[in-house]
Protein backbone atom coordinates (compact mmCIF):
# COMPACT_ATOMS: atom_id res chain seq x y z
CA UNK A 1 0.00 0.00 0.00
CA UNK A 2 2.79 2.78 0.95
CA UNK A 3 6.29 3.00 0.19
CA UNK A 4 8.76 3.48 2.56
CA UNK A 5 8.15 7.91 2.69
CA UNK A 6 5.07 8.79 4.33
CA UNK A 7 2.60 10.23 1.10
CA UNK A 8 1.44 13.31 3.04
CA UNK A 9 -0.98 13.76 -0.26
CA UNK A 10 -2.98 10.99 -0.08
CA UNK A 11 -6.58 11.51 0.08
CA UNK A 12 -8.12 11.10 3.64
CA UNK A 13 -10.86 9.19 1.85
CA UNK A 14 -9.28 6.23 1.02
CA UNK A 15 -8.14 4.98 4.92
CA UNK A 16 -10.77 6.95 6.99
CA UNK A 17 -14.36 7.21 6.33
CA UNK A 18 -16.73 9.00 8.96
CA UNK A 19 -19.55 5.68 9.11
CA UNK A 20 -23.38 5.71 8.71
CA UNK A 21 -23.93 2.09 10.44
CA UNK A 22 -24.52 1.10 13.97
CA UNK A 23 -25.00 -2.23 13.77
CA UNK A 24 -21.46 -4.40 13.62
CA UNK A 25 -21.93 -6.31 10.68
CA UNK A 26 -22.97 -3.50 8.62
CA UNK A 27 -20.06 -1.06 9.91
CA UNK A 28 -17.35 -3.47 9.05
CA UNK A 29 -18.62 -3.41 4.99
CA UNK A 30 -18.63 0.06 5.55
CA UNK A 31 -15.49 0.90 6.06
CA UNK A 32 -14.46 -1.92 3.71
CA UNK A 33 -16.77 -0.60 0.93
CA UNK A 34 -15.84 3.21 1.69
CA UNK A 35 -12.12 2.81 2.19
CA UNK A 36 -10.37 2.77 -1.14
CA UNK A 37 -7.20 1.37 0.17
CA UNK A 38 -8.95 -1.90 0.43
CA UNK A 39 -9.72 -1.61 -3.74
CA UNK A 40 -6.73 -3.55 -4.86
CA UNK A 41 -7.50 -6.61 -2.80
CA UNK A 42 -7.07 -9.54 -4.84
CA UNK A 43 -10.41 -11.26 -3.92
CA UNK A 44 -12.35 -8.95 -1.88
CA UNK A 45 -15.79 -10.65 -1.37
CA UNK A 46 -13.27 -13.46 -0.04
CA UNK A 47 -11.62 -10.88 2.54
CA UNK A 48 -15.06 -9.36 3.34
CA UNK A 49 -16.39 -12.54 4.08
CA UNK A 50 -12.72 -13.08 6.41
CA UNK A 51 -13.59 -10.56 8.08
CA UNK A 52 -16.78 -11.67 9.43
CA UNK A 53 -16.10 -15.06 9.56
CA UNK A 54 -13.58 -13.80 12.37
CA UNK A 55 -16.01 -11.51 14.12
CA UNK A 56 -18.54 -14.41 14.65
CA UNK A 57 -15.90 -16.24 16.08
CA UNK A 58 -15.02 -13.46 19.14
CA UNK A 59 -15.57 -9.70 19.18
CA UNK A 60 -12.88 -7.81 17.79
CA UNK A 61 -13.79 -5.34 20.36
CA UNK A 62 -11.25 -4.67 22.41
CA UNK A 63 -12.88 -1.86 24.72
CA UNK A 64 -12.71 2.01 25.35
CA UNK A 65 -15.01 2.48 22.02
CA UNK A 66 -12.42 0.68 19.98
CA UNK A 67 -12.73 -2.24 17.59
CA UNK A 68 -10.04 -4.00 15.38
CA UNK A 69 -11.52 -6.06 13.25
CA UNK A 70 -8.97 -8.75 10.82
CA UNK A 71 -8.82 -10.93 8.12
CA UNK A 72 -6.52 -12.94 6.31
CA UNK A 73 -5.68 -12.79 2.30
CA UNK A 74 -3.40 -14.41 -0.08
CA UNK A 75 -1.34 -12.36 -2.72
CA UNK A 76 -0.61 -8.97 0.02
CA UNK A 77 2.81 -7.89 -0.02
CA UNK A 78 1.99 -4.93 2.56
CA UNK A 79 -0.75 -4.82 5.40
CA UNK A 80 -3.84 -2.22 4.44
CA UNK A 81 -5.31 -0.71 7.11
CA UNK A 82 -8.43 1.44 7.28
CA UNK A 83 -10.99 3.63 10.03
CA UNK A 84 -14.22 3.91 10.41
CA UNK A 85 -15.16 6.56 12.90
CA UNK A 86 -18.38 6.82 14.43
CA UNK A 87 -19.83 9.46 16.57
CA UNK A 88 -23.08 7.61 17.58
CA UNK A 89 -20.96 4.60 18.17
CA UNK A 90 -21.50 0.82 16.78
CA UNK A 91 -22.90 -1.74 19.06
CA UNK A 92 -20.04 -4.19 18.55
CA UNK A 93 -20.36 -6.40 21.45
CA UNK A 94 -17.06 -5.49 22.96
CA UNK A 95 -15.48 -6.95 26.28
CA UNK A 96 -16.63 -3.49 28.06
CA UNK A 97 -19.90 -3.46 26.66
CA UNK A 98 -19.43 -0.15 25.29
CA UNK A 99 -20.13 0.96 22.16
CA UNK A 100 -17.24 1.08 19.62
CA UNK A 101 -16.39 5.10 17.99
CA UNK A 102 -12.90 3.88 16.43
CA UNK A 103 -13.25 0.77 14.31
CA UNK A 104 -9.48 -0.21 12.52
CA UNK A 105 -10.07 -2.75 9.53
CA UNK A 106 -7.00 -4.76 8.77
CA UNK A 107 -6.23 -7.08 5.92
CA UNK A 108 -2.67 -8.92 5.79
CA UNK A 109 -1.54 -12.27 3.71
CA UNK A 110 -0.10 -15.30 6.04
CA UNK A 111 2.86 -15.09 4.65
CA UNK A 112 3.17 -10.73 6.10
CA UNK A 113 2.57 -12.07 9.48
CA UNK A 114 5.70 -10.33 11.04
CA UNK A 115 4.04 -6.59 9.40
CA UNK A 116 0.34 -7.46 10.55
CA UNK A 117 1.58 -8.14 14.53
CA UNK A 118 3.59 -5.04 14.14
CA UNK A 119 0.68 -3.16 12.99
CA UNK A 120 -1.62 -4.12 15.48
CA UNK A 121 0.45 -3.56 18.00
CA UNK A 122 0.92 0.04 16.71
CA UNK A 123 -2.40 0.64 16.73
CA UNK A 124 -2.62 -0.89 20.37
CA UNK A 125 -0.17 0.84 21.87
CA UNK A 126 -1.53 4.34 20.13
CA UNK A 127 -5.25 3.85 20.86
CA UNK A 128 -4.93 3.13 24.61
CA UNK A 129 -4.56 6.68 25.65
CA UNK A 130 -7.79 9.08 26.15
CA UNK A 131 -5.80 11.97 24.34
CA UNK A 132 -5.52 9.74 21.02
CA UNK A 133 -8.57 8.49 20.90
CA UNK A 134 -9.94 11.65 21.08
CA UNK A 135 -8.17 13.19 18.16
CA UNK A 136 -9.05 10.05 15.96
CA UNK A 137 -12.34 10.56 16.85
CA UNK A 138 -12.21 14.24 15.99
CA UNK A 139 -10.81 13.21 12.22
CA UNK A 140 -13.92 13.83 10.84
CA UNK A 141 -14.59 16.92 11.92
CA UNK A 142 -11.45 18.60 10.39
CA UNK A 143 -11.28 16.87 7.36
CA UNK A 144 -8.94 19.28 6.23
CA UNK A 145 -5.64 18.86 4.28
CA UNK A 146 -3.29 19.73 7.35
CA UNK A 147 -5.40 17.64 9.90
CA UNK A 148 -5.20 14.84 7.33
CA UNK A 149 -1.22 16.03 7.01
CA UNK A 150 -1.25 15.61 11.29
CA UNK A 151 -2.68 12.35 11.05
CA UNK A 152 -0.56 11.04 8.64
CA UNK A 153 2.25 12.02 10.33
CA UNK A 154 1.53 11.01 13.90
CA UNK A 155 1.24 7.67 12.03
CA UNK A 156 4.54 7.64 10.70
CA UNK A 157 5.62 8.66 13.94
CA UNK A 158 4.27 5.43 15.18
CA UNK A 159 5.92 3.71 12.78
CA UNK A 160 2.74 1.96 11.73
CA UNK A 161 4.61 -0.67 9.29
CA UNK A 162 2.24 0.71 6.37
CA UNK A 163 4.46 3.74 6.25
CA UNK A 164 7.53 2.68 7.28
CA UNK A 165 7.79 -0.59 6.39
CA UNK A 166 11.85 -0.51 5.63
CA UNK A 167 12.15 0.95 8.92
CA UNK A 168 11.30 -1.70 10.93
Amino acid sequence: MYSTEVDIQHDCQSVICQLQSIEKTQAILEVIDSCSVFSSLPDLERFKRGVLRRERLQSTGIGHGVAIAHGKILGLKEVHIALGISREGIEYGSSDGMPVHLLFVIASSPSIQMEYLGSLSSILRSVRTEEMRAHLLDMHLRKTDEACRRFFSMMSEQRFVWFCKDSQ
